[in-house]
């Protein structure tokens, strides 16, 4: 039977797929992560598969090589997007993990290679959510307003309150984060931080 000899050759595929660490590691954790897990596996060295291999420019040949992503410099504001959408060749899907983020205190310090910053940290201002498939969905966000301090739904022309608690959802898609301002002691010093100017 042809049919059912191309959904096995399709179910093959899909089990022989190479899941990157995050993905996997996610699986085994009962579909929840903290948003720092997802930073450290995004920044950990990973050597490239045979599918991804690396073109050395000095020899003119692909290699199987190691990359490591860290950080340098930080911006005021701070944009993550999360993977939510895993493909291989004739598979797709969408990954519905529970990721936990923090609405106060971000640190990145120990992603960090420069000292210089150890010492910013972050608070979510914005959540950008994807309802859906890989073939259609819908949009929604969640904001802080600085005008009244309080968090807002965003749904289509629908405006309203919300908890802060509601932004922490699996179908979180987008996250932005803003730069806390340096914090002035008794003695009117900072913390060490000058403010930065957005350009």
């Amino acid at each position: 039977d042809l049919d059912a000899k191309d959904e096995y050759l399709k179910l093959e595929e899909c089990n022989a797929i190479d899941y990157h660490e995050s993905y996997r590691t996610t699986k085994a954790r009962k579909n929840e992560v903290n948003l720092e897990d997802c930073i450290e596996m995004y920044c950990k060295q990973e050597t490239l598969n045979q599918d991804n291999m690396w073109y050395c420019p000095n020899c003119k040949d692909f290699k199987q090589a190691s990359k490591k992503l860290d950080l340098w410099k930080l911006p005021k504001v701070l944009v993550i997007h999360l993977k939510r959408f895993c493909y291989s060749r004739h598979w797709r899907d969408k990954i519905e993990t529970m990721v936990k983020f923090p609405q106060h205190d971000l640190s990145l310090k120990k992603f960090m290679l420069s000292t210089d910053q150890n010492h910013i940290k972050y608070d979510l201002r914005g959540v950008v959510n994807h309802y859906g498939g890989l073939g259609g969905g819908h949009y929604t966000a969640y904001c802080h307003s600085v005008a009244d301090d309080k968090w807002h739904v965003f749904d289509d022309s629908h405006v309203a309150s919300c908890s802060p608690e509601k932004c922490n959802s699996p179908s979180a898609y987008v996250l932005f984060y803003l730069q806390q301002e340096p914090r002035i002691t008794n003695n009117g010093s900072s913390n060490g931080v000058e403010p930065m100017d957005v350009d």
